[in-house]
């Protein structure tokens, strides 16, 4: 065990309670830097370990495989990328509040780190199958979350933000879908946001006269 991990480590050779938050922080960091780098194959797990200045028994006490740390490092930086403003969220009529997280969204979407991310995902999407990450989960994690509680925001009841997914899911899906295809291909980011300007405003339109938006005010 090196020097630096084993001042980290408490009684029976595990990261003392207050330390273990930084611990898992620097490898998800390190992970991070190593797989948008190297990419997946060249990077190990126990190149990661030294990179995070962390023994290998944290890493792997941590994932199971390399597969699991890369599934742990998606989660994480999209739940950052993404994470809510439920405050704000609530502010102004429905159209107000579905045009802001949806542009919130597509905004962090398309800042580079996060783009860099979608690339490494799209290339390793073979393996994502042994990977505990479904469709569906990323399309959460990637805007779907924020756009319900959005349109959720000032109605009761728990199954509130379950109910708005449907249509929350409907918007990410005709406006970010094309936004992240285009930036993959290496378009310019100001474009991109101001067509989606344009896309949020038809998508709304388009999920009203369908009266997807009905029960919400």
């Amino acid at each position: 065990m090196d020097a630096v991990e084993h001042d980290k480590r408490g009684a029976g050779g595990r990261p003392a309670a207050g330390r273990k938050g930084e611990v898992d922080a620097r490898l998800l960091d390190a992970a991070t830097r190593l797989f948008l780098t190297l990419g997946f194959d060249a990077t190990s797990c126990d190149q990661v370990a030294l990179d995070a200045r962390a023994g290998k028994a944290s890493i792997y006490a941590r994932y199971a495989n390399k597969g699991a740390l890369f599934a742990a490092v998606i989660e994480s930086n999209l739940a950052r990328l993404f994470a809510t403003d439920a405050a704000h969220l609530a502010e102004g009529p429905l159209r107000e509040r579905m045009t802001a997280a949806c542009l919130g969204v597509v905004e962090q979407a398309l800042q580079p780190d996060a783009v860099a991310l979608l690339r490494l995902l799209v290339a390793e999407a073979p393996r994502m199958r042994d990977m505990a990450l479904s469709a569906d989960q990323l399309r959460w994690r990637m805007g779907v979350g924020r756009v319900a509680e959005a349109i959720a925001a000032r109605s009761s009841g728990p199954d509130a933000i379950a109910r708005a997914t449907v249509p929350a899911a409907q918007l990410i899906d005709i406006v970010l879908a094309p936004a992240l295809m285009r930036a993959l291909l290496g378009e310019d980011e100001a474009g991109l946001m101001q067509n989606a300007k344009e896309r949020i405003g038809v998508a709304i339109d388009f999920l009203a006269a369908r009266g997807a938006l009905d029960s919400w005010d």
